[in-house]
C-alpha cells in the first residue's frame, strides 16, 4: 500500500514545483504557503509504505540523488533544508550512504547539511570489495580537503566534525590494517586535537586500528621481552609495535608543532589518556612500558616541549603502576622496582 499517493508521479510534482521556482531566483515566488506545501509533499513521498523495503531504498536514493541538480542554483538553500529536515525519514542503502558521502566531499555545499545528515550517511556497513574501496577513497579525499583548509581553523574542524562519525565507523570496520593506513589515521586525528582548542578529540578510532593491524591478524606481533608480571593470556592483544611506533609519531608531531601544540592542554591530554588506557588495559609488561617510556625521552632531556613529553611517559607509568599494583615476584617475593612510587632505575 502506498498510502493515497502514487510515487512516480508525486516524485515528478515534488521536481516538477522545484523546477520552476529554480528558474526565478530574484523574484520571491517561494514563500509561505508554497514553502509548506513542497515540505508537506516530500514528506508524505518518503513516509509512503512500501511492501518491500528495498524498493523504498530505490525511492529515497533516487530523491536525494534528483536534489543535487539544486545546489549550484539560487535554490540551493531549499534543497539542502529538504535533505536536514527530512534525514529521519530516508531510508538509504550503503551503497548511496558511501557514494553520497564521496559525493558532498567533491561539492561546496557540505557546510550547509547538518551533522545530522553525515551521522546517518556514516552508518554503512561495509560490506563488500567495492563499498570497502569507496569508504577508503573517502577517507583520501577528506584528508585531501582537511589539508587544504588546515589554515582556516573554522572550516578545518567544521569538516572535522561532520565527517567524524564516518572516520568512527571506517576504522571499526577495518581489518589487516596497515602501520602506512594507521599513521595516515593518526595524521588527521593529529591535525584535528591541534585545530581544536575548545573540544577534546576522542582518540578511540586510533586504538580499533591498532587492535586490527596486519601484523596482529598474521600473529607477527614482536613479543617484548618481560612477562614475568604480566596478565597476558587476561588480556586483550594490541599490536605493541603499532603503539610505539604512534607514540613516535606523536613525539615527532609535537617537536614539529611547537608552541601551538604546547598550549593545547585538551590534545595533550586525550593522546596522554589513550596511552595511558593502552598500558592499563592491554597486555603490556613492566618491560613494554619502559620502552615505551623511551621514545619520550628522560629527565636529562632539554627544553620545556621535551619536559612536558617526559612528563607524559611518567603520566603512563603511574597508569600502569595502578593497574599493576603488586609487582610481586613469584620467584623471590620482593616488589619490583618498576613498581616503586615516582621514578624508576631507568630515569
Amino acid at each position: 500500500m502506498e498510502n493515497m499517493y502514487n510515487s512516480p508521479k508525486l516524485m515528478q510534482d515534488i521536481f516538477q514545483t522545484m523546477d520552476f521556482y529554480a528558474k526565478y531566483p530574484n523574484i520571491r515566488l517561494f514563500t509561505g504557503k508554497k514553502v509548506y506545501s513542497l515540505h508537506e509533499n516530500v514528506r508524505a513521498l518518503l513516509q509512503q509504505n512500501h511492501n518491500n523495503p528495498d524498493e523504498q531504498q530505490k525511492l529515497h536514493g533516487n530523491f536525494i540523488w534528483k536534489l543535487k541538480k539544486y545546489y549550484r542554483t539560487s535554490f540551493r538553500k531549499e534543497a539542502v533544508a529538504l535533505v536536514n529536515s527530512n534525514i529521519k525519514e530516508l531510508n538509504l542503502s550503503d551503497k548511496d550512504k558511501i557514494n553520497y558521502l564521496n559525493y558532498l566531499l567533491s561539492t561546496s555545499v557540505y557546510p550547509y547539511f547538518y551533522d545530522s545528515v553525515f551521522e546517518k550517511l556514516s552508518q554503512v556497513a561495509l560490506l563488500n570489495a567495492a563499498q570497502k574501496l569507496q569508504a577508503k577513497n573517502v577517507f583520501e579525499k577528506l584528508k585531501t580537503l582537511l589539508t587544504k583548509k588546515q589554515k582556516n581553523k573554522v572550516e578545518n574542524m567544521q569538516l572535522f566534525h561532520k565527517f567524524e562519525p564516518f572516520l568512527q565507523n571506517f576504522a571499526q570496520q577495518s581489518q589487516a590494517v596497515s602501520y602506512k593506513m594507521l599513521g595516515e589515521f593518526a595524521e588527521v586525528y593529529f591535525n584535528a586535537g591541534l585545530q581544536s582548542e575548545y573540544r577534546e578529540i576522542s582518540m578511540q578510532p586510533l586504538v580499533m586500528l591498532m587492535q586490527k593491524t596486519e601484523a596482529l591478524q598474521a600473529q607477527k606481533t614482536p613479543q617484548l621481552f618481560e612477562k614475568e608480571f604480566s596478565n597476558q593470556a587476561l588480556s586483550p592483544k594490541i599490536d605493541k609495535k603499532a603503539v610505539t611506533v604512534l607514540l613516535k609519531g606523536y613525539y615527532d608531531f609535537w617537536i614539529k608543532s611547537g608552541k601551538s601544540l604546547h598550549s593545547n592542554s585538551n590534545f595533550h591530554h586525550a593522546v596522554t589518556s589513550m596511552f595511558c588506557d593502552i598500558v592499563q588495559n592491554f597486555d603490556y609488561t613492566a618491560t613494554d612500558v619502559k620502552n615505551l617510556r623511551k621514545v619520550l625521552g628522560n629527565h636529562r632531556s632539554f627544553g620545556a616541549q621535551q619536559a612536558r613529553l617526559y612528563e607524559m611517559g611518567l603520566l603512563i607509568q603511574r597508569a600502569y603502576n595502578q593497574s599493576h599494583s603488586r609487582g610481586v615476584s613469584s620467584r623471590n617475593k620482593t616488589v619490583h622496582p618498576i613498581f616503586k612510587d615516582k621514578h624508576t632505575r631507568w630515569d
